[in-house]
């Protein structure tokens, strides 16, 4: 069976709501629960950019979307999705305190963080905070699926922290 989400906006496709919503996720035929990614992004042409990119080179994933940090929370807690995607710069709770939080409540959910900068600074924090990983925004098109794939399949953490800045 498909995760799936109840919302009072219809209107989107199951997995890709953007409100409150609550998920609910069964186990697949298989036995499996499927890979669902939560993409935190408050800019929606960001966001529809990083939907298309999971969906095109991740078919057999679903996608869910917020757009505040403090969303990303209520929602992680609420449906446990196999990697988050945080944009730094979340409003209501910017995107390493969200981090903070995801990681202290499920260390094992692996969280990507992306931002305009690559500063060192910003990867310290990130990875402080519990982020496996750390992108630029420039390099999301080379780098963020590579990355993705490997936190799909390794399930172990891991340290990466791509894109110059």
């Amino acid at each position: 069976m498909d995760a799936f989400c109840i919302c009072r906006n219809s209107t989107e496709p199951p997995g890709d709501c953007s409100g409150d919503h609550s998920l609910q996720t069964d186990e697949d035929h298989k036995g499996h629960r499927p890979r669902v990614i939560l993409i935190a992004e408050g800019h929606d042409a960001l966001q529809d950019s990083l939907k298309d990119l999971v969906r095109t080179e991740l078919p057999d994933t679903r996608v869910m979307t917020v757009y505040s940090g403090k969303e990303a929370v209520k929602l992680c807690l609420a449906s446990r999705p196999t990697v988050v995607i945080l944009d730094v710069d979340l409003p209501e709770l910017n995107g390493v305190e969200a981090t903070r939080k995801i990681h202290n409540s499920q260390p094992d959910v692996p969280i990507i963080l992306i931002h305009e900068e690559g500063s060192t600074e910003y990867r310290i924090s990130a990875l402080a905070a519990g982020a496996r990983g750390y992108v630029t925004k420039q390099r999301i098109a080379v780098e963020l699926v590579p990355v993705l794939k490997m936190m799909l399949t390794s399930g172990s953490r891991t340290n990466q922290s791509k894109g110059s800045g």
